[in-house]
């Protein structure tokens, strides 16, 4: 599509989008009128600092997203075991005192979560420290991140980033957490500051290299020969744009997106390289043909039935229940891709081809389904020896061991029984035990230990869908 084109169009579908996603006044002054009410309690009882962080502070929130980031800022002077109960003890009582509903989340500091008045509230006790360069915890940035952009994005380009998020939530590609490993909220911001809008965030995209670096205030321009107009362009690692320590830290992440407050940084860490990847693909689909099914796509309701055509026309397909841990999703998601990489290599060693695997985490119970080119093999595999040239001990070692021997091409090689020839045995027998001293995560390994091999069954609607997402049956 010719580009006057395709940005007409996009011109079209943004407005129609912003139609949907931009907060009106009244919502963004009830937002507000909400923290203010907590700030003031707060501050009238503790004699600290409370502000508002996150997209409701730098107005470039979604229309409906009612979350309040409160911060407590505590002086540096505390040791970090006073801040943390001090903390706590301030969360606790906001919830109290409004009648909410809460927990105490952990990060780098433990935090109050909850609702209020049909807001998600977090109270984050951080250090009001001067600079984003002194910090004591990644949260101390928060408060710089805030005035960054406040400071660096016009209303309009507040306006682009609520479109870009829209994209991104549209195509599963939006949040930060350890379960998506998506854009942060301030990673778009980052983006439309650098290019300008969303239609350049997306043309810019179709180029990105695979290592791809963006430094929106020029930090390490001195890298490089070329640095002009480097805020809004970009410069792959492989041109030396970034010194050699930052090129080692951030080796295993392709996009690479400097933070303004924090040279030594990457925004972008969290972004998988799979969804790195996934976002320049649909930026170019979303060039080819601007619609807004991008951002609101619609799916289609689950067949039952074309599941299980999809499971008879299939390879093998073998199943891991268990229950689901009472673990937050920063820690869950990262010890069940730890487990898949551990039952892959086990798979993969006992000579066992997998087609696709996934897994699926419901409320009550996890999921873990691998699907095989075929879950048997034959009852014996070839074993490799040596080869016979200037090799009489090995030669006789091996002959030793081993009834049947014979040369195939310039080794010797032998056929040995298996240990399982069934995809399900070998999981089976594998997930019992001490499965810590087999590579199983440890906080993962109590409700492993629960596991059963089982069929698929098709019940609940939102593992019907991930089986639909998994199977790659239409939208």
């Amino acid at each position: 599509m010719p580009e006057d084109s395709w940005r007409q169009d996009s011109d079209r579908v943004r407005e129609d989008v912003l139609e949907q996603v931009l907060p009106e006044q009244e919502e963004r002054d009830q937002n507000w009128e909400m923290f203010s009410r907590i700030q003031e309690f707060i501050e009238d009882n503790y004699d600290v600092e409370a502000r508002l962080m996150g997209s409701t502070a730098k107005n470039t929130f979604i229309s409906g997203d009612k979350d309040l980031d409160i911060f407590v800022l505590f002086p540096t002077d505390y040791d970090e075991d006073h801040l943390e109960d001090r903390g706590l003890m301030i969360g606790e009582s906001v919830f109290e005192y409004f009648d909410g509903e809460y927990e105490v989340e952990y990060a780098e500091h433990p935090y109050t979560k909850g609702e209020i008045d049909g807001y998600e509230i977090e109270i984050v006790p951080a250090y009001n420290v001067d600079a984003g360069t002194e910090i004591r915890s990644s949260v101390d940035r928060t408060p710089f991140h805030t005035e960054w952009a406040d400071n660096n994005l016009t209303e309009e380009q507040k306006r682009e980033v609520v479109v870009l998020k829209a994209f991104l939530r549209g195509q599963d590609l939006y949040g930060s957490t350890l379960r998506v490993e998506g854009f942060s909220g301030y990673l778009c911001e980052l983006l439309i500051a650098a290019y300008g809008s969303f239609e350049a965030v997306i043309e810019s995209a179709v180029e990105w290299d695979e290592e791809q670096l963006i430094d929106p205030e020029n930090h390490h321009a001195a890298h490089h020969d070329d640095s002009e107009n480097r805020r809004s362009s970009t410069r792959s690692r492989g041109n030396g744009a970034l010194p050699n320590y930052l090129k080692q830290k951030f080796e295993d992440e392709n996009l690479v997106v400097i933070d303004p407050v924090d040279p030594e940084r990457n925004v972008a860490s969290v972004l998988s390289n799979e969804n790195h990847a996934r976002f320049v693909y649909v930026a170019w689909q979303y060039m080819q043909q601007p619609d807004e099914g991008f951002f609101f796509p619609e799916e289609d309701a689950v067949q039952e039935v074309e599941i299980k055509e999809e499971l008879f026309d299939r390879g093998d397909f073998v199943m891991v229940e268990f229950p689901t841990p009472d673990l937050i999703e920063d820690i869950l998601y990262p010890q069940l891709r730890s487990l898949m990489r551990r039952l892959h290599q086990v798979l993969k060693d006992a000579d066992f081809r997998i087609f696709e695997s996934g897994f699926h985490v419901g409320d009550d119970t996890i999921r873990i389904l691998f699907e095989f080119y075929s879950a048997e093999l034959p009852c014996t595999r070839k074993q490799v020896g040596p080869k016979p040239f200037h090799n009489t001990e090995h030669m006789a070692n091996f002959t030793g061991k081993y009834d049947r021997v014979w040369v195939e091409d310039t080794r010797l090689v032998t056929h040995v029984d298996r240990d399982h020839i069934e995809a399900d045995a070998l999981l089976d027998s594998f997930l019992s035990g001490d499965l810590q001293s087999k590579g199983v995560p440890k906080q993962l390994a109590p409700a492993v230990e629960q596991c059963e091999i089982t069929d698929i069954e098709l019940d609940g609607e939102d593992w019907r869908r991930f089986l639909r997402r998994q199977f790659k049956l239409g939208g």
